[in-house]
């Protein structure tokens, strides 16, 4: 059965509606130089955000199809890993990686993990078979 989530949206044109399919997992990879270019982790999440598929999607949508705690979304999604009180900011919980992938709709961080492991998908293949 394939799950389908709706949003409304108001433009400045009238009302909007988002269809997303949030049954499928993200299958679109992010070009290589715009992964290059993220230093952290928080960097990752963000290109993963801003290429996200559904450009009119909101960050409080993004956190009820998630199950993520609404208010700390912002925290997820900042530029800076600091708030203005010096306090260090959330970062995304590692086991809400592929929910936030699906949503989005792209594998950004995914990504950025297996080059910051230095790992291929085969790496991984070839290594379990030995094991």
């Amino acid at each position: 059965m394939q799950q389908q989530e709706n949003l409304e949206t108001s433009t400045g044109h009238g009302l909007g509606r988002i269809e997303l399919d949030l049954s499928r997992p993200a299958k679109t990879f992010v070009p290589t130089a715009a992964l290059d270019a993220c230093e952290s982790y928080r960097d990752a999440v963000r290109l993963a955000w801003e290429s996200r598929a559904n450009q009119g999607m909101t960050q409080r949508f993004l956190g009820v199809a998630c199950a993520l705690y609404a208010p700390h979304v912002s925290d997820y999604l900042a530029k800076d890993a600091v708030d203005s009180k010096g306090n260090r900011r959330r970062d995304l919980p590692a086991e809400k990686i592929d929910e936030f992938e699906r949503v989005v709709g792209n594998r950004a961080v995914s990504q950025y993990l297996m080059r910051k492991a230095m790992l291929t998908i085969m790496e991984e293949v070839i290594a379990a078979r030995a094991a």
